[in-house]
């Protein structure tokens, strides 16, 4: 519940959602630099949520539900429980001790030390937990958790360094 406040203390954001709710937000103006910037905190905080056609529906069931196993998961490090809402990632961390945490979480739990993935099967894999798929591939990299062929046809997770 404190993540569902927290997403709409933002005045703007609570205008926003409440244009949402009312459906008075013409798909035009959803796409504007403006809207998209408060849109997608509304989206991963589940107050929202993105129809078949593109449109936008406000979900007030959001509020009834208290937090359950969507929301947490038993291997996720309690550092970074902040970082889930509904077992979906809601926000890289920008700063690099705790981004580099979530990352060793994230190739741990994602993908075999002994497998060599292609970048379609990282991105799926990715996927399931948030939809920047490339940022947390290139941050892997950076960070020299997964390992990607010189030619770009295949990833490896690296053996953990002690």
């Amino acid at each position: 519940m404190d993540q569902l406040l927290a997403a709409l203390a933002d005045p703007e954001r609570l205008r926003l959602y409440a244009r949402i709710v009312l459906d008075d937000l013409p798909p035009r103006e959803a796409d504007s630099p403006a809207a998209r910037k408060h849109l997608g905190r509304l989206l991963a905080g589940g107050l929202v949520e993105r129809l078949p056609d593109g449109s936008l529906r406000a979900d007030p069931a959001v509020f009834r539900r208290g937090p359950g196993p969507a929301d947490t998961h038993p291997t996720v490090p309690r550092r970074l429980t902040g970082f889930f809402a509904h077992g979906r990632l809601t926000a890289i961390p920008v700063r690099p001790v705790v981004r580099h945490e979530l990352l060793v979480h994230l190739t741990d739990t994602l993908f075999d030390a002994d497998r060599a993935y292609s970048e379609r099967e990282v991105n799926d894999a990715f996927r399931t937990v948030h939809d920047d798929t490339a940022a947390l591939r290139r941050h892997c990299v950076t960070d020299g958790l997964l390992e990607r062929a010189s030619d770009g046809s295949s990833y490896r997770r690296v053996h953990a360094r002690a």
